[in-house]
């Protein structure tokens, strides 16, 4: 049998390379795409032979981002640089084998929207590197592939999808650092284009793997943002359960590039803390680019529009805490440039938990009912170079309201991508 590149290598490679919008923060992909069965080809023009023999085809791809920003967001402005970067690995045993992994650098505290509000300069500050992927994927035929090890759940998809080089509130929801099984099973192209399901069972890795080298921190580092150094059962939360009593079930469809995409995706997420509840998710999203540079708006500009609503009840594991999120942009693309603006909305409604009684009643609706809102704009370019690699430039800013602060965070951002 001929060996060949797993479609999550394939497509996420061919996604890094392709795009105009690699100087964008680096994702990763849910285990179920990176599992996927792929076209049977050779590796993409511009990588080497695979260093692993005839039967065993290895390589992966690198995207990063490296971003410096001004952020206003305190008592006065504070400076940052940081890096963020994923390496995508896989290795194929002949076409029905392969193992999977992904390792990320970024920054341990304030990995997301918290990081518009910093408490002091931070020049490279707490980078730590993590491996978020490390599975086996089986592909017995018929469009199935069953998965297992340290997983990436296949729920949501703004986290990866909006436009933009800046943190988003699909963050909030994403759900990555999991140990857990899966399953994903191809439907017939007569009932449409790549519809895939998926059904994943999962908990919260507190295993060794969920340990971050370079960077250490504390258990009980001040800031409540930073990632521990590796999670524990005594932390809670959701799916921190040590048993696969959590679970996703989705529904994507459509093929990035060539027309209308969607996922529909469910989830439950257990919790083994007194008298936590468990959390409930439902997501929905959409996008649009039949050409691979969006719908046509002139003979050289076109547009790829993006957005994902998703609730929660029992948000985190907390009683009677709801959140809905609205998440969406639009990428501009003209030949080498890329303009990205992008938008989210958050609202959290708490009225089975009021606050204390000392509170004024508009102070209690606010908290009790507190709406948070983001808009970015980023403009990208990236170099006519080697087809086996990416360079861009961009710039952005980025303006954030949480729980009635404001903060605005500007500047620019250096991309790069390659295959191997």
């Amino acid at each position: 049998m001929k060996p060949l590149l797993p479609a999550g290598a394939g497509a996420v490679l061919a996604a890094v390379v392709a795009t105009d919008a690699s100087a964008q923060r680096a994702v990763q992909s849910p285990s179920s795409e990176v599992a996927a069965p792929g076209a049977e080809a050779p590796p993409p023009p511009g990588v080497l032979p695979s260093a692993c023999g005839a039967l065993i085809v290895c390589g992966g791809e690198l995207a990063a981002q490296l971003q410096a920003l001004a952020t206003s967001g305190s008592d006065k402005t504070k400076g940052a640089a940081s890096t963020d970067a994923t390496a995508d690995l896989y290795a194929n045993y002949s076409d029905w084998l392969s193992l999977n992994s992904t390792i990320k650098l970024e920054r341990q505290r304030s990995d997301n929207l918290d990081s518009f509000f910093p408490d002091s300069n931070a020049f490279f500050r707490s980078e730590g590197l993590t491996l978020r992927q490390l599975f086996l994927a089986a592909r017995p035929g018929g469009g199935t592939v069953l998965y297992g090890g340290k997983i990436h759940p296949n729920f949501g998809s703004a986290y990866e999808q909006t436009p933009g080089n800046f943190y988003n509130f699909g963050t909030d929801y994403e759900q990555d650092e999991r140990i857990g099984v899966g399953a994903q099973y191809a439907l017939p192209e007569a009932l449409g284009h790549r519809i895939r399901v998926s059904l994943e069972a999962f908990f919260l890795d507190t295993s060794v793997l969920s340990n971050s080298l370079l960077s250490r921190p504390a258990f009980d580092d001040p800031d409540p943002t930073v990632r521990v150094h590796r999670y524990s059962l005594g932390q809670f939360g959701p799916s921190n359960t040590n048993s696969l009593d959590s679970y996703t079930l989705a529904v994507r469809g459509g093929e990035p590039e060539r027309g209308f995409t969607y996922q529909v995706s469910f989830t439950r997420e257990a919790s083994d803390e007194p008298g936590a509840r468990k959390e409930f998710g439902q997501s929905v999203g959409v996008s649009y680019d039949p050409t691979g540079d969006g719908i046509p708006l002139t003979t050289r500009l076109g547009v790829t529009p993006f957005l994902e609503y998703t609730h929660f009840s029992n948000f985190q594991a907390n009683p009677g805490l709801e959140r809905h999120y609205l998440v969406g942009g639009a990428a501009f693309h003209y030949v080498r440039w890329e303009l990205d603006v992008a938008l989210g909305l958050r609202h959290t409604s708490d009225d089975n938990n009021p606050p204390d009684q000392a509170f004024t009643n508009a102070v209690a609706t606010q908290e009790r009912r507190a709406w948070d809102h983001q808009e970015s704009v980023s403009l990208n370019y990236t170099f006519p170079f080697a087809i086996s690699y990416d360079l861009s430039v961009g710039f952005g800013v980025n303006h954030v309201a949480v729980a009635g602060r404001h903060s605005w965070s500007f500047g620019p951002s250096l991309g790069f991508g390659t295959r191997f």
